[in-house]
């Protein structure tokens, strides 16, 4: 009877044994773009697990012991194998791509295929003075750049050096990007922090330079919102990304509108008068939230489908304190401007 108990427990001790090995393993062998393999152990990877429509992705297969083989491989994208080891994606949505290797099934990576979500926009940063007499071309330039299409899209700020005489507009820290940019001369026009802006004559700035700014595709965008507390600016800046990125910095500056001062004139613009005694300056530099080249974004918040936030604040005694504007923008590792926003004081300007 001893002997009968003892077989039925050793009975149930190895059934209870087997149900836990067999309840163990919850891999579904799906991942992302680079995958733990499969059950098989054959694994593939994706160049990119987040991309735009129509762009070339490239994969790799490894066998079970790590090797390449990927030559060896079928790889098919949604259930249609490709024709070696890179493919055009296109159509937007999640894309399922395996490999087989022989008999054995890699995991599954999915691909997410998405369009533009953020309007691309300019920058100009214009080196001027009150009392520069060729300064008017550029501001004659600002305005003509508005006035084409999409030119609502490049935006300016106003850098201004009393070089020229007293100037109640003066930047205190302007040497410090005057002698980053190279600037020796007024006016000077630096488009999204990368080229210099030329003039078309003495009088006029070759306005399809700056409209060109517009011409490539923005993988990042942002938001502001803010408001304000005596003198005091507090700004939301979000910044957010379609796909990966990496050694991004933003950059927001506090501008002021709407300041009436005598311009002096050696163009023809403005009826060739100088001074222009009622010259209304706009989008003057009063104070930065940022470090001047920029705050980094930390990197592992640079992830596509994804966003930054960044709380700041800025003070500043300006004349004109009811005609405020915040321009933020992302720069890349090499210090140029890839997206733009701006948004006037008090007001919540979303993603676009």
């Amino acid at each position: 009877m001893k002997t009968a108990n003892f077989l039925k427990m050793m009975m149930l001790f190895l059934a209870i044994g087997i149900t836990s090995c067999s309840t163990n393993s919850t891999d579904d062998g799906t991942s992302g773009g680079n995958g733990s393999g499969g059950s098989s152990g054959v694994t593939l990877e994706a160049s990119k697990s987040r991309v735009y429509d129509n762009t070339i992705v490239s994969f790799t297969v490894r066998d079970s012991n790590g090797a390449i083989a990927t030559s060896s491989a079928v790889i098919t994208v949604d259930g249609t194998p490709i024709t070696g080891t890179t493919t055009l994606l296109t159509g937007v949505g999640t894309k399922a791509v395996q490999a087989t290797l022989g008999t054995e099934t890699s995991n599954t990576v999915n691909i997410d295929v998405i369009t533009p979500s953020y309007t691309t926009k300019g920058l100009i940063e214009d080196y001027t003075g009150a009392g520069c007499g060729w300064c008017p071309r550029v501001s004659q330039g600002i305005l003509d750049v508005h006035a084409a299409s999409n030119g609502e899209n490049v935006y300016a700020v106003a850098i201004h050096n009393p070089v020229f005489g007293p100037d109640p507009m003066t930047f205190a820290q302007r040497s410090v990007l005057e002698n980053h940019f190279g600037i020796n001369g007024y006016p000077s026009a630096v488009l999204n922090r990368d080229q210099e802006w030329n003039a078309a004559s003495n009088h006029n700035m070759n306005v399809q330079q700056a409209l060109s700014m517009l011409n490539s595709t923005a993988q990042v965008g942002l938001a502001i919102d803010s408001n304000v507390s005596g003198s005091t600016v507090n700004a939301t800046i979000k910044v957010g990304f379609d796909l990966d990125q990496s050694g991004l910095k933003l950059v927001a500056f506090l501008l002021e509108n709407g300041i009436v001062y005598p311009q002096t004139n050696y163009t023809n613009n403005w009826g060739g008068v100088s001074p222009i005694t009622n010259f209304e300056h706009n989008d003057v530099l009063r104070t930065s939230f940022t470090d001047l080249f920029g705050d980094a974004i930390p990197a592992d918040q640079q992830v596509g489908g994804t966003e930054y936030t960044a709380t700041l604040s800025a003070t500043s005694s300006g004349v004109n304190t009811t005609d405020w504007d915040i321009i933020a923008f992302v720069v890349d590792a090499s210090g140029n401007v890839v997206n733009v926003q701006k948004a006037a004081v008090g007001t919540n300007k979303d993603f676009d």
